[in-house]
């Protein structure tokens, strides 16, 4: 998983880190807090951090949090390496 993850940074897009909204042609509000982590794993398990799949990854809903792709992977990563579903990971306190 670890070695996954070093190609996810190395290929991220660049709007991983510089886009600051969400971008609503891409998200589904009733799946926004599962929806860009289950199709990571997909992603995961073919072994594909190719940066234009990472680009066709649904929006990764979080709130307001800059480089919020980043902070989905972070809590995908957390749930993997302690045998958890993601969605026990994924926090919002507002």
């Amino acid at each position: 998983m670890l070695e996954y993850l070093k190609k996810v940074i190395h290929n991220m897009p660049t709007d991983w880190l510089r886009l600051t909204t969400h971008r609503l042609d891409i998200y589904n509000e009733s799946l926004a807090k599962t929806q860009f982590l289950d199709a990571f794993e997909t992603l995961y398990q073919q072994n594909n951090a190719d940066t234009a799949a990472l680009e066709t990854l649904p929006t990764a809903y979080d709130y307001i949090r800059l480089g919020h792709p980043l902070s989905s992977v972070l809590e995908w990563t957390i749930a993997n390496l302690h045998h958890l579903k993601p969605s026990h990971i994924i926090s919002f306190s507002s």
